[in-house]
């Protein structure tokens, strides 16, 4: 990809609404696609939609797939169809995307919108199928890692995503569960507050972002609920360190939040998460660059405190 000017946005043109930042590239058995795009193709038809193309792309562990859709009138929206044994029960990533339209609705964030839901059972497994919008950007990335170019995007766009995320912080909390990764990388390292969470969009990296413009686009809303305040800055700093151009532009637009004592508190915990990641042997690439980072932080939050929240120890 070509790197755009400093006064640009540029993204690519068209399609790849993401709804996950955990797609890798895992080896999947042919009986399991085969299942997976018959019952994509049986969810289409639920839905009322046909298959737009043969773009697909495949969620974590095989998981889930998604695709470009057309409804009865052409217009282009996004179906995910999500899998899981039948005999297990739904985890909460199946409402989050539900859950995101009862916290969001209203606020000035812009996102793929939650058009139908549908829920079924073949042989041994449980699927849902979900309709939303189709924004035409795409995400920044495939994976966690943030391209070298975002860190040109423009004052504006940076301004929007802060803007969204301070708008979600500020969302009513009531019926909204925390984020369980969250939760528990937290309880790892001491006693929690959980009353002072806030609203998160819970897995805030580039591959759940995007730009319409200078509007900041949010995608995969799979991981909603309440997690430390400025987890979601912190989130998108850690998982941005290994492009530094990048990790320095977080840090410009969200640096008063990140050194918060609220702020350090948050990457605390989700430096507890990365690590966690890297002893599985995923995104060890990162590791270096967090590690090193963490000491700073460390050494920031035993001189400042984290209004009372416990003072974890470097996690990595």
């Amino acid at each position: 990809m070509t790197k755009p000017k400093a006064s640009s946005v540029a993204v690519p043109a068209l399609v790849a609404s993401r709804m996950s930042s955990e797609m890798l590239g895992l080896p999947l058995p042919e009986d399991a696609r085969d299942r997976l795009h018959v019952q994509a193709r049986h969810g289409a038809a639920v839905l009322g939609v046909v298959v737009d193309g043969t773009e697909c792309v495949w969620g974590w562990r095989g998981g889930s797939l998604s695709l470009p859709v057309l409804d009865t009138s052409g217009a282009q929206l996004w179906m995910k169809l999500r899998s899981r044994p039948a005999g297990k029960a739904a985890p909460p990533t199946w409402s989050g995307v539900a859950t995101a339209e009862r916290v969001m609705t209203g606020l000035p964030v812009l996102r793929p919108v939650l058009i139908a839901q549908e829920t079924w059972t073949c042989d041994d497994f449980a699927y849902q199928a979900e309709l939303a919008s189709r924004l035409p950007v795409r995400s920044f990335s495939p994976t966690r890692v943030a391209p070298e170019w975002v860190a040109d995007l423009p004052a504006a766009w940076w301004a929007d995503l802060r803007a969204a995320l301070d708008s979600l912080q500020g969302a009513a909390s009531a019926g909204l569960a925390t984020v369980a990764w969250q939760e528990a990388a937290a309880r790892s390292v001491g006693a929690v507050d959980l009353a002072s969470w806030v609203p998160s969009h819970g897995d805030m990296c580039a591959a759940n972002l995007g730009a319409a413009g200078a509007r900041a686009v949010l995608f995969d809303w799979d991981y909603i609920g309440c997690g430390p305040r400025f987890a979601d800055a912190a989130g998108l700093l850690l998982s941005s360190l290994d492009t530094p151009d990048v990790a320095a532009r977080v840090t410009e637009h969200f640096g008063d939040q990140l050194d918060s004592p609220a702020g350090l508190y948050a990457q605390s915990v989700i430096a507890v998460h990365w690590n966690r990641r890297f002893k599985a042997g995923e995104h060890v690439d990162l590791a270096p660059a967090l590690r090193a980072h963490m000491r700073t932080v460390e050494e920031r939050l035993s001189l400042t405190g984290n209004r009372g929240e416990p003072l974890p120890s470097t996690p990595c």
